[in-house]
């Protein structure tokens, strides 16, 4: 992909290619230094072509660079990793559905003298538009207390749980230890539902018979109604 404009002055995003792969894991090890080798299962995705329907099928790598043409900023993102665990995921049917649904941002990562500019944001929104573009219907990330206003102002909800309906009563649930689930739909048939005995919302109508039904609630197994 070509290089983006944003409204930052003299920092473009692109795609990242395999030359960029030292430079990313650099910047992740700097906001990272507890696990400076967290995400290095992202250089075989970085390897591969680009192509769509993300940047790398279905894993997205952007950068920013500044007007040197230096990185001061990266963006890593695809499918969700937990989907592929998850003991209500049986079918292959269903995986593949919700994998071309469900994107996920999984690391996000601004140089030191650039933190606090507005770059971290722009690689952001430009992840938002391009899971919207590839008719992704939610983009989620996990995020500590401390940045949920952050992300609150940049369209996501914040919950504890992360519910998704796939239709015949079937709820997938996922929660995290320590960190809390920020999430965004991204099209008109995807909305958060209220449940009743559930403390967090429902990700309704992400798949094609998915609708949270009228009246429905939670009987501690299925969702009734």
């Amino acid at each position: 992909m070509k290089a983006t404009r944003t409204r930052l002055p003299g920092i473009t995003l692109r795609d990242a290619n395999a030359s960029d792969a030292d430079a990313i894991m650099r910047l992740l090890a700097d906001v990272n230094p507890d696990d400076p080798d967290a995400y290095e299962d992202a250089r075989p995705n970085l390897a591969l072509p680009q192509s769509g329907p993300l940047s790398h099928h279905r894993a997205l790598a952007v950068v920013a660079e500044d007007g040197t043409g230096r990185l001061v900023g990266a963006l890593l993102g695809g499918a969700p990793l937990w989907l592929f665990e998850h003991p209500g995921v049986t079918d292959a049917v269903l995986l593949h559905a919700l994998v071309a649904r469900i994107g996920t941002i999984s690391a996000v990562a601004v140089g030191p003298e650039h933190r606090g500019s507005g770059v971290g944001g722009e690689l952001i929104r430009h992840a938002i538009r391009r899971f919207t573009r590839a008719q992704y219907g939610l983009v989620t990330l996990n995020c500590f207390p401390a940045l949920e206003p952050y992300y609150q102002r940049l369209g996501f909800s914040i919950t504890g749980d992360l519910n998704v309906y796939v239709g015949a009563g079937l709820l997938l649930g996922q929660r995290w230890s320590d960190t809390q689930v920020a999430a965004k739909a991204l099209d008109r048939y995807t909305a958060f539902a209220a449940v009743p005995g559930l403390g967090s919302p429902v990700v309704s109508g992400l798949l094609p018979g998915s609708r949270v039904p009228r009246g429905a609630y939670f009987d501690g197994e299925k969702l009734c109604g």
